[in-house]
């Protein structure tokens, strides 16, 4: 019979890809997996090839998932568990309810007082990726040794649906997504640059704006600047995370900050023009979107400790432009 694995990441989308690759490893294929993941991001697995085993839980309403992933662990009864990033009624349910093996990144004080097989990691520091930190906590937990760099990429799928593309004027391959918005939790190309890039990019491509409510502040110039431009479609707020899996794959290429949107292209295997900070914590050394076509775009020569966020305007709509040209 085999072993089994509790994998728990209830962070969000990139931080999920970037985390749902490591049970492709070798040393897991004797291992029946279950992933923990956070509501909403059902997508991520349900897409994913091949698909995942996962149960969602809400950290909002986290006394319900307590009792739900209580519940879980004792149907379920895993061998061994890791908790990759999770409040702290997560861990204890692991000790709770007796998990044999309790692994997890030794920082808070419930994951000294919970996990059994914690691990100390320095991750603000971005000396690898977080790929990378997150294979090398599965090794441990299995007493094994982390392959290193040769990590495996998530791979997602997207279903065929022509009659979407066809409602909005859309050709496979002919087309290029821009993703402005983000969350704030790295440094931005400013908003001046897209709108410099999409002027250009426009005379050659037809260009789709994509976004959640969320990303308004980042989307209300763009789309005010080019109302009248037939090249630009904006289609903020009118996919919902299957379509916009459509949309991407069949893209030409995505630009985008550090995001979930550059992971998810990645992972459908759409080239990606990638925006990132330099900041240490923000670093693609450790953020990258991750796959066969992912050309990163970041300032030079700025201490990772010292950053002048001005330094994003170091970024050219030219080389963006360069890079999309020679696809």
């Amino acid at each position: 019979m085999k072993k089994k694995v509790l994998l728990i990441r209830l962070d969000k989308i990139g931080d999920l890809i970037c985390t749902m690759c490591v049970d492709q490893v070798s040393f897991l294929k004797d291992y029946e997996v279950q992933w923990v993941i956070a509501k909403g991001l059902k997508f991520i697995p349900e897409n994913a090839e091949p698909r995942r085993n996962y149960l969602e839980l809400s950290k909002e309403d986290w006394k319900t998932s307590l009792n739900a992933l209580r519940k879980f662990i004792k149907e379920y009864q895993p061998d061994v568990a890791v908790s990759f990033q999770a409040p702290w009624w997560v861990n204890f349910a692991l000790w709770a309810e007796g998990v044999k093996v309790r692994a997890g990144v030794l920082s808070q004080w419930h994951s000294f007082l919970f996990l059994n097989k914690g691990l100390r990691q320095k991750r603000s520091r971005a000396v690898q990726h977080e790929a990378a930190y997150n294979m090398d906590l599965l090794a441990h937990a299995l007493n094994t040794s982390s392959p290193g760099t040769d990590i495996p990429v998530l791979k997602l799928n997207a279903a065929d649906n022509a009659p979407l593309l066809e409602k909005h004027g859309l050709k496979p391959q002919s087309y290029v997504v821009v993703h402005p918005g983000m969350a704030g939790s790295a440094l931005n190309w400013p908003i001046p640059r897209y709108i410099e890039f999409i002027k250009k990019a426009s005379e050659q491509s037809m260009m789709v704006l994509t976004g959640t409510p969320a990303d308004e502040v980042w989307l209300t110039e763009i789309k005010e600047t080019f109302k009248n431009n037939s090249q630009v479609l904006s289609l903020q707020n009118q996919l919902n995370a299957g379509e916009l899996f459509t949309v991407l794959k069949n893209a030409k290429a995505v630009v985008a900050p550090s995001t979930g949107v550059a992971h998810m292209a990645a992972s459908l295997g759409t080239p990606v023009l990638g925006i990132y900070s330099p900041v240490r914590v923000q670093h693609p050394r450790r953020w990258a979107a991750r796959g066969k076509n992912v050309q990163i775009f970041m300032p030079e020569n700025q201490d990772p400790d010292q950053v002048d966020p001005s330094c994003m305007l170091e970024i050219q709509a030219d080389d963006l432009l360069k890079a999309l040209n020679s696809l």
